[in-house]
């Protein structure tokens, strides 16, 4: 069922407005672009200007892309809507079939699923600092217990609905991640304990290796795409969907801008994956600690809010809410937890899954779709035109000698506000392709399947490397209990 209603005008009411749907964005994004991406912009020197740049510029594009083939396919088959829980798949299904739906959905809860292992090991870390250096060392507990603690306690909140049921935590979650940076700049400013690093960013000498890592990082945190078009059909206006988009990336974007650089003077290339763990113990240091564990919390509930609704709708769970939704959701968290015990550290995560899953659903699909979808509606409009003409001509012998088109999947009426087909010899074509549109959209499918191949090896490579000499969790809980297992009995 939609979540819309129509007015007199058949404009869509009730929903999320500009203002709340750009805080879902940054909620989405998070505190990862003040926390971890500084030091793998860093590493690439000077020359991750440019990097920067460019891919927001293409996530930025793309989404944009992807918005509009929500709105063109509404235009083609309004019974789109229905498919409101789904509609990056409804979208690849009305362009290209049944397979790209299947594979859409794949990537989709892949990059869902993996994006949320990095959530809970940073989390847990965070929750290790903060205990390990308020009492000076005294608690000990690494965050691979910490992890399963923190499973229990967020175990309700995935229990919510859609985001548009989750307002009250996006805003506690965006105020959250504002203070979090703003705390992080005092810190680093302040910091008068932390050796001056001996080489600068000007001095930095990148490699190849390093803008692969980056670029895995930057599509990672900042890939909003199997989300969007959750978010655009939950707006009041969908059509305005690039407005809280270019919102949420100019707001996080500035925060992560300030963070780096204050970083990179300060520390230089000796600042840590986790910038937390860069800062010397102080009473904002521990704040900081404490709302960033809160926010990938919060966030979590958002963010998976796609998976667990397909999960629950292959499964038949009731939509309202239910044992078998907590049941559903638990066990896919249980799973999380899991993974990240076996994996030895977040950002080879978040390279894979960045590098791996959100390339094709980044820089791929939403092109590929927009031209698809734009072919089939001129396609459509001539054959309105035509069966008109046809019309207009023979002997009204009766009113409905229309022949209408072959696809199914194609309605030619119209409940909203958009542009019907029924009036096609009035429509000014708002999405009409030229020879440039299609030249920048391979460009850019390109680009994206080469940094994507070339990323995914590099990511694989590291992990591969990385583990081999830092055990995950899982690995170091097996050997503690073979151990235990082997101990000589004591005599009593």
């Amino acid at each position: 069922m939609s979540h819309y209603t129509a007015n007199s005008v058949g404009e869509p009411t009730g929903g999320l407005s500009v203002l709340f749907t750009v805080l879902c964005v940054v909620d989405l994004f998070g505190v990862f672009p003040v926390i971890t991406l500084p030091k793998s912009v860093i590493s690439c020197g000077i020359y991750a200007i440019p990097l920067v740049l460019s891919v927001f510029g293409l996530q930025l594009y793309t989404a944009v892309l992807l918005g509009k083939s929500w709105l063109l396919a509404q235009e083609i088959t309004p019974y789109i809507r229905d498919k409101n829980r789904f509609p990056y798949a409804a979208v690849a299904e009305l362009a290209f079939g049944s397979p790209a739906k299947k594979l859409v959905t794949f990537l989709i809860d892949a990059a869902i699923f993996g994006s949320g292992v990095p959530n809970l090991i940073i989390a847990a870390q965070t929750l290790q600092i903060f205990w390990w250096k308020i009492s000076g060392g005294m608690v000990r507990v690494t965050y691979c217990v910490w992890m399963a603690v923190l499973a229990l306690l967020l175990c309700p909140v995935t229990w919510l609905g859609s985001p548009k049921d989750m307002k009250p935590l996006a805003v506690s979650s965006v105020f959250i991640v504002s203070t979090v940076a703003v705390t992080t700049w005092t810190c680093i400013v302040g910091d008068d304990v932390s050796p001056p690093s001996a080489e600068t960013v000007m001095d930095l000498k990148p490699d190849i290796q390093n803008y692969l890592i980056a670029y895995g990082i930057l599509a990672f945190q900042f890939d909003i795409h199997p989300m969007l078009l959750t978010l655009q059909v939950d707006m009041k206006d969908s059509r305005k969907i690039n407005l809280a988009v270019l919102g949420g990336f100019g707001f996080t974007g500035l925060l992560f801008t300030v963070t780096t650089v204050l970083a990179g003077l300060r520390y230089g290339n000796d600042v840590n994956n986790n910038i937390l763990q860069t800062l010397p113990p102080t009473i904002p240091l521990y704040m900081v600690a404490l709302l960033v564990t809160l926010q990938l919390c919060l966030s979590c509930a958002v963010s998976n809010s796609p998976l667990f609704q397909h999960i629950e709708d292959y499964l038949k769970v009731p939509r309202n809410f239910c044992f078998q939704r907590c049941i559903v959701r638990s066990s896919i968290l249980l799973l999380a937890v899991l993974l990240a015990e076996a994996v030895p550290r977040f950002d080879l995560v978040m390279g894979l899954v960045g590098s791996t899953l959100t390339g094709p659903l980044m820089f791929v699909c939403p092109p590929l779709f927009f031209l698809r979808l734009c072919y089939m509606k001129s396609q459509m409009r001539s054959d309105i035109k035509g069966n008109r003409v046809r019309t207009n001509d023979a002997t009204h012998t009766s009113t409905n000698a229309i022949d209408l088109p072959k696809n199914p999947l194609i309605s030619l009426t119209q409940h909203t506000t958009y542009n019907t087909f029924e009036n096609a010899t009035e429509i000014v074509d708002e999405y009409g392709i030229k020879w440039y549109d299609v030249a920048l959209a391979l460009v850019v499918m390109i680009i994206g399947m080469l940094a994507t191949l070339l990323a995914t090896y590099s990511s694989w490579s590291d992990s591969i490397e990385y583990a081999s000499f830092s055990p995950p969790c899982l690995m170091n809980a097996s050997e503690a209990a073979r151990a235990f297992l082997q101990a000589p009995a004591l005599n009593v």
